[in-house]
């Protein structure tokens, strides 16, 4: 998929040291997030220490002291990030792209939530 095929604008993430918790649920295993690349209504790009086959179905989860809220997603591409990059990643990471179950009554849901807890972060950075 390139950036061409997207279909709705996206947004990116970074963030450290915060009560809330992204993380990526596939079939047993649990990945907290702290990278999110990008985001949009329909999906999101992440960043993970381990490949995920496309394909894959996958939950994405949103918690912090006031709501939970999760979106069910598949697997669309894994690319391995290349050790030595700026900004290089401390250890072997893989960039996954997720497109969100459009059946899922929770996208717009989860979207407004990585919204909202971007434009906090946007502002407590500035």
């Amino acid at each position: 998929m390139t950036l061409e095929d997207r279909k709705h604008q996206r947004t990116q993430l970074d963030y450290e040291d915060t009560e809330e918790c992204f993380h990526v649920e596939v079939y047993d295993r649990r990945y907290v997030l702290n990278r999110i690349h990008d985001v949009s209504i329909s999906g999101t790009g992440i960043q993970i220490p381990n490949e995920i086959e496309p394909g894959t179905p996958v939950k994405l989860v949103f918690r912090n002291a006031q709501r939970s809220v999760s979106v069910n997603g598949t697997t669309v591409w894994c690319d391995p990030i290349p050790l030595g990059l700026e900004p290089a990643p401390p250890e072997p990471a893989f960039r996954t792209g997720i497109q969100f179950d459009p059946k899922d009554r929770n996208c717009a849901v989860f979207f407004m939530t990585l919204r909202d807890f971007i434009a906090n972060s946007e502002k407590k950075q500035t």
